[in-house]
C-alpha cells in the first residue's frame, strides 16, 4: 500500500513538472512567434543553392526565409519560389528579387532591392491566401555572366570555324603569293632608296616653292583687295559728282533758262500777230505800203 503511495506521488509530480514545462515552452514560443506575409517570385533560371529556409534579405537585412520551392505548373521552365517576409516589412510595386551567393559556401539567398526612381508609398497589398502578391525576378550575376561565357564560347567556336575555311589550301598559297610579291616590292624599294630619297627631297623643294608662291598669291590678293576698294571708292565719288551736277543742272533750267524761253515765246507770238496783221492789210489794200494807213470816215452820229 506504502508503495502504490509512492508511485502515485511520483507519477503526479512527472505529471506537474511535464505540465509546467509545456506551458513554459508554449509561453517562450508565443512570445518569440513571428509574424510573415507571403509572397511569390517566379524565376527563369536554376535556383541550385537555394532551398526552404534560405535566407531572404532586404537591401542587405534579413527580413525572413524561403518558404518552398516548385515549378510553375503552367510552365516548367519556370520556377516558383515562395518568399515569407515579416509584417512590418512593406514591400514596394518596383521591388525586385534575385539570387546572390552567400560567400564561399556555394549556397545562396534571395536578395530584395527597389529599382531607381519607384514611388514611395506604392506598396504591394499583402493577403496570405492564393494567388500569392508576385514579386518581380532580375537574373543573378552569376547566371548573367554564365550566359555571357557561353555567347564568348559560341563567338570563338563560329570565328575558330571560319578561319579554318578561311586558312583552307587554296587561300594559303595566296597568301604565300601575296608575302612573295610583298617581298619583291620590298626588295625593289630597297634597291631604289638613293632614287627615292632624291624624289623626297625633290617634293620637298616643290612644296617649299608652292608655299612660296601661296605667300606671293595671297599678297597679290591682298593688292587686287585693296584696288578694287578704291575703284568702288572713285565710282562712289563719281556718281556722287554726277548727281550733284544733274541737280544743279536742273535748278538752272528751272529757274533761269524756262523763265526766258517763255518771255521769247510771248515776244515771238506777238510778233507774229502783227506780221499776220501786216500781211492781212496789204492784201486788203496794197497801196498803203505807199501811202500808209488811211483814216477811216467817221460814220452817222460819230
Amino acid at each position: 500500500m506504502r508503495d502504490n503511495k509512492q508511485y502515485l506521488i511520483v507519477g503526479l509530480f512527472v505529471l506537474i513538472s511535464a505540465t509546467v514545462l509545456i506551458g513554459v515552452w508554449i509561453w517562450f514560443s508565443s512570445y518569440n512567434r513571428q509574424v510573415y506575409n507571403t509572397y511569390v517570385a517566379a524565376f527563369n533560371e536554376s535556383v541550385d543553392g537555394i532551398t526552404t529556409n534560405s535566407t531572404v534579405k532586404y537591401n542587405g537585412v534579413e527580413v525572413g526565409k524561403v518558404k518552398k520551392i516548385e515549378l510553375n505548373p503552367k510552365d516548367p521552365r519556370s520556377i516558383l519560389i515562395y518568399l515569407d517576409v515579416l509584417e512590418q516589412i512593406s514591400l514596394n510595386k518596383q521591388t525586385y528579387a534575385s539570387m546572390k551567393a552567400q560567400g564561399v559556401t556555394g549556397m545562396f539567398y534571395i536578395s530584395l532591392n527597389v529599382q531607381h526612381g519607384a514611388k514611395n508609398n506604392d506598396n504591394i497589398e499583402p493577403h496570405n491566401s492564393q494567388p500569392y502578391p508576385r514579386i518581380k525576378t532580375k537574373e543573378s550575376l552569376l547566371s548573367g555572366l554564365t550566359g555571357q561565357a557561353q555567347a564568348i564560347a559560341n563567338n570563338i567556336g563560329n570565328l575558330s570555324s571560319d578561319m579554318r575555311t578561311l586558312l583552307d589550301e587554296k587561300n594559303i598559297k595566296h597568301v604565300a603569293n601575296i608575302l612573295a610579291n610583298l617581298d619583291k616590292v620590298s626588295g625593289s624599294i630597297a634597291n631604289r632608296s638613293d632614287e627615292i630619297s632624291e624624289s623626297v627631297k625633290t617634293m620637298a623643294q616643290i612644296l617649299k616653292n608652292v608655299e612660296k608662291n601661296s605667300e606671293n598669291l595671297n599678297s597679290t590678293f591682298a593688292k587686287i583687295q585693296d584696288l578694287t576698294k578704291t575703284v568702288s571708292e572713285t565710282t562712289s565719288n563719281a556718281n556722287s559728282l554726277i548727281n550733284n551736277f544733274q541737280d544743279n543742272t536742273l535748278q538752272n533750267i528751272n529757274a533761269v533758262l524756262l523763265p526766258n524761253l517763255n518771255n521769247a515765246i510771248s515776244h515771238l507770238n506777238q510778233s507774229s500777230y502783227q506780221f499776220e496783221q501786216l500781211l492781212k492789210l496789204l492784201n486788203q489794200n496794197p497801196s498803203a505800203l505807199i501811202r500808209g494807213k488811211s483814216v477811216q470816215t467817221l460814220g452817222p452820229g460819230e
